[in-house]
C-alpha cells in the first residue's frame, strides 16, 4: 500500500498516523510474526511474572502477542506506568460507588443489601 493511500485511509478512519492505519487484528498478526522469528534465548519461561495482570486463559505465547499489540507505555509491567494506567482505567470503568455502599449516600437498607 502506498504512503499516499495509507495516509488517506488513516485520515478517513481517524486512526493515528503512528499506527499506520492497521487494525488491532493486523497489528496482533504482525507482532506474532515478529515473535515467531525472534532468536532471543533470554526467555526464562516466567513470562507471566513480569506483568501485573495478564488475560486469563491464554498461553504465554498468546500473552506476548496480546501485549505486543499494545503501545509500550500501556503494557502493565509490574511497577510501571502501564500498570498505573490500567488501574486508572479500572477505577473509571468500575467506580467504587457501583459496588460498595460506603461510597453511596441516601441508600435504603434494601439497596445496601443489594450492593453487598
Amino acid at each position: 500500500m502506498s504512503d499516499r493511500v495509507r495516509r488517506r485511509r488513516s485520515r478517513e478512519l481517524r486512526v493515528p498516523r503512528q499506527d499506520g492505519g492497521l487494525s488491532p487484528a493486523s497489528r496482533l498478526r504482525i507482532a506474532a510474526d515478529v515473535h515467531r522469528h525472534s532468536t532471543s534465548d533470554d526467555d526464562s519461561g516466567c513470562v507471566l511474572e513480569e506483568y501485573a495482570w495478564v488475560p486469563s486463559g491464554l498461553k504465554p505465547n498468546m500473552v506476548h502477542m496480546y501485549f505486543a499489540s499494545l503501545p509500550e507505555e500501556k503494557v502493565p509491567y509490574v511497577n510501571s506506568g502501564g500498570e498505573k494506567w490500567r488501574l486508572r482505567q479500572l477505577r473509571h470503568q468500575l467506580p467504587p460507588q457501583d459496588s460498595d455502599p460506603r461510597y453511596c449516600s441516601r441508600l435504603t437498607s434494601e439497596e445496601e443489601d443489594e450492593l453487598r
